[in-house]
């Protein structure tokens, strides 16, 4: 059995929680040290409990927690050597720092991780894929534009974490700057709405069937508008298999899902 539990996601910070029988881990820690202890005890788990924080990218909003969390509980970090020099400055331990290389497999516990190049607007970006008991959890945000080994990589997941990070008429109608407004919209920014829901359909019609769309904008997207569109989407294709799609909250715990 595979838990998974999204604890927070947006543009104020991301982390994802997946457990197996074994093994207990984050990927990215981008709040507080605090907030993560808060979430993690209202589902039962201990911060000093988690064996490894897999980071996807260097960007604030995913590894804030980094340093309190490293400091204090000696816990071991995973990213790729790009993304280490990017963080030098967080001043995390040496003997927490730990590495992979993108599109290779590694172990952590009774986990097998695959870590997968994204287009996205930092050094070394990856998406996750973590098997275990005969499931597959993947969990893919901060996405400039979707390539076909982005699909490939994905099907056979039992439960996706996707992002669906911006409505494209509210963030053209909305208050960012023009450059913020072009860097969002470029193919190593984030997926509209639109983008996302055609991608979760090419997934839905290989045989994934349970999404969360996660990483929303607060100030250009509504969770309405993001499911409305998938929604849609996945309503008008050809595969009627039943669908599980959900909104993940930006700043409180979703339920955890058990995956058996």
């Amino acid at each position: 059995m595979i838990k998974f539990c999204n604890l927070y996601s947006g543009s104020s910070g991301n982390s994802t929680f997946i457990e197996t029988a074994q093994t207990k881990i984050l990927i990215d820690a981008g709040v507080s040290a605090q907030k993560i202890s808060k979430a993690l005890k209202s589902i039962g788990t201990d911060i000093d409990e988690i064996n490894a924080i897999l980071i996807t990218h260097e960007h604030i909003d995913h590894t804030k927690g980094l340093t309190t969390i490293s400091k204090k509980f000696n816990t071991p970090i995973f990213a790729t050597q790009k993304t280490w020099k990017q963080l030098d400055g967080l001043n995390i331990p040496s003997y927490c720092q730990k590495t992979f290389l993108p599109n290779e497999n590694f172990s952590i516990g009774d986990m097998t991780v695959y870590p997968f190049s994204i287009p996205h607007d930092a050094v070394d970006p990856c998406g996750f894929s973590v098997f275990a008991d005969n499931k597959k959890v993947s969990v893919a945000t901060d996405i400039g534009h979707v390539e076909e080994s982005l699909i490939t990589t994905l099907i056979g997941s039992d439960i996706l974490l996707i992002e669906s990070n911006y409505d494209n008429d509210t963030l053209l109608c909305g208050s960012y700057p023009y450059f913020l407004k072009r860097r969002i919209l470029g193919d190593l920014g984030h997926l509209s709405n639109d983008a996302t829901s055609k991608l979760v359909r090419r997934l839905y019609e290989n045989g994934v069937n349970k999404f969360i769309l996660g990483h929303l904008s607060k100030e250009n997207n509504f969770p309405e508008l993001a499911y409305q569109a998938v929604y849609n989407e996945l309503s008008s294709s050809n595969v009627k298999t039943p669908f599980t799609l959900s909104i993940a909250k930006r700043d409180s715990i979703d339920d955890v899902v058990e995956l058996v």
